[in-house]
């Protein structure tokens, strides 16, 4: 498990009736003698470091090239295993993560486990948009990832390293962007190419959950947004987001008060927080508005230090607050109902 010095614990369950990070910065695993972690800024500096490493490279000029890409990009450097890599390196501030190297299609499958283990962050694959891989190799690449919710494919170009870039492409361009604010489809890439495979195998990667670049109505665009599981991104990045979010200001509040007392006064001062973000999560476009109050679909409980139990007490542990919310969603495909009249 991975370990952060903190003393807030959020809790997130997702009630589904049918089936603090930077939320845009990109981590690249890649074998290597020595675990490591760097963060970089600029594609020189990467460069610099990684000139042989042509995969890392590819997935960093994708990420770079995009104009609003995250603060940084961190790489990190593993020997032997990906999950002890991950278990150390977590606390880096990222928030997605893809693999490069030889043993990257069985790591990446390692990665993505890892992460929904702990129910956030995102594993991300390019796979090559080709006529080949979509009959070929899609089936048994889909089954590897079986169960697993938190893992994006993107489809694009026609080679391995296209695809790399591909993906450190996406999420340069999108993973940066006010959290709520955007859905993942109908978006534009800088330096991907639109694919041209057919209709029919389109919609045979988007059967199976992954989606690639393609033009509509003369614009470019990405052509879904969602995980291997159906789930879009922007929703569990939305998740993610209220999460960290309350885990941080929460701390905050902590840190920065001569003391939180254990009574009305107290336990007022954390609601409040936890509103505060949950305000901020419907301003930003995670939450549903309630139509009839104006206001974000959530609701907060906290319990009272009477019915707080005295060990929780004696120990100056509150776990008495909870809160849930419903997702805004978004609109992704529209049908018109027409009347002609004579």
């Amino acid at each position: 498990m991975s370990e952060t010095l903190s003393d807030i614990t959020v809790k997130l369950n997702v009630d589904q009736p049918s089936t603090p990070v930077n939320m845009g910065v990109l981590a690249i695993f890649t074998k290597g003698e020595t675990p490591d972690v760097k963060s970089y800024y600029t594609l020189g500096d990467v460069q610099e470091d990684f000139a042989q490493n042509t995969d890392l490279l590819a997935v960093a000029q994708g990420y770079f090239a995009q104009k609003y890409h995250g603060e940084k990009l961190v790489v990190i450097t593993y020997s032997e295993s990906i999950a002890a890599a991950t278990a150390a390196y977590y606390s880096e501030g990222w928030e997605f993560a893809t693999v490069v190297g030889e043993s990257a299609q069985e790591d990446v499958v390692t990665l993505a486990n890892y992460l929904d283990g702990q129910s956030e962050r995102f594993a991300v694959v390019g796979v090559p948009a080709t006529t080949e891989f979509v009959t070929t190799k899609l089936d048994s690449f889909v089954d590897r990832f079986e169960g697993v919710k938190r893992v994006i494919v993107f489809a694009s170009g026609k080679t391995e390293a296209k695809a790399l870039f591909g993906a450190g492409a996406l999420i340069g361009a999108l993973g940066n962007e006010q959290v709520g604010s955007i859905t993942w489809k109908f978006r534009q890439i800088g330096g991907v190419e639109t694919t041209d495979l057919s209709v029919t195998n389109i919609k045979k990667l988007h059967t199976n959950k992954i989606f690639t670049y393609v033009e509509k109505s003369g614009i470019q665009q990405t052509s879904e947004g969602f995980t291997l599981s159906g789930e879009f991104i922007d929703a569990l990045h939305g998740d993610d987001w209220i999460k960290a979010t309350i885990e941080t200001e929460l701390q905050k509040l902590l840190s920065t008060s001569r003391k939180i007392t254990f009574d009305a006064v107290g336990i007022a001062q954390i609601d409040a927080t936890v509103t505060t973000v949950l305000n901020q999560a419907t301003a930003n476009g995670i939450i549903l508005v309630n139509e009839e109050t104006g206001s974000g679909k959530f609701q907060v409980r906290t319990v009272s230090r009477a019915n707080t139990p005295q060990s929780d007490i004696a120990q100056r542990k509150y776990n008495g607050l909870s809160f849930n919310y419903t997702r805004s969603g978004a609109i992704h495909s529209v049908t018109v109902n027409g009347q002609i009249n004579l």
